[in-house]
């Protein structure tokens, strides 16, 4: 699938001076901030791959910094800018997995490849059934809202309207879902469409 509607930004977290393996608090908040130097200054909204190829284990104090805290400064920024992972090692992916497992916390992966076209979308990490059940249904919908969500739900008395978009929100700052304004309200689609 090629990306749509937004800028994509690769950034590789290989580096020529640093090994295949990726360790520590403190080289992930290296690499934290490096990426972050390394960001265009758009209005545009933006999708940033953090490629992981050639890198063969990472550990879960790096991906702390380099995944989760840049996915969530990247998603606190005026410009929409969203947050995937691009060209897992399999030790990689099972490491994101299990850190992310743990905190109730995912983010998106995929093949990337050098033409912007990605393949073998994922989900990596878990969320809690509201939330799993909200992106399943964003999903198969392709683009919806919490208005939608709430007039289609079969127990509107228990979910509200606010609550519809409260998890919306929510995927949205996990870099899950893409947020599409209009005027004061606001549509959701998924950002990886095959996710």
């Amino acid at each position: 699938m090629k990306v749509r509607n937004m800028s994509l930004v690769t950034l590789p977290m290989l580096r020529h001076e640093m090994g295949p393996v990726l360790a520590g608090r403190l080289e992930g908040q290296r690499a934290f901030v490096r990426n972050l130097e390394a960001l265009p200054s758009t209005t545009k909204p933006l999708l940033v791959a953090l490629d992981f190829g050639g890198v063969e284990l990472a550990t879960s104090s790096f991906l702390s910094e380099a995944v989760v805290r840049f996915r969530d400064h990247l998603r606190m920024g005026r410009t929409p800018a969203y947050l995937i992972v691009a060209n897992l090692s399999e030790k990689v992916a099972e490491e994101l997995q299990y850190f992310l497992a743990r905190a109730s916390d995912a983010v998106l992966s995929c093949d990337l490849s050098p033409s912007g076209e990605t393949s073998n979308e994922a989900l990596i990490g878990a969320l809690d059934q509201k939330l799993g059940e909200t992106f399943e249904l964003v999903k198969g919908k392709k683009e919806t809202s919490a208005g939608e969500l709430h007039s289609e739900s079969v127990d509107q008395q228990k979910i509200g309207p606010t609550a519809w978009n409260n998890r919306l929100s929510t995927l949205a700052a996990k870099s899950l879902l893409f947020e599409v304004p209009l005027g004061r309200a606001k549509k959701y689609r998924p950002l990886l469409e095959t996710a």
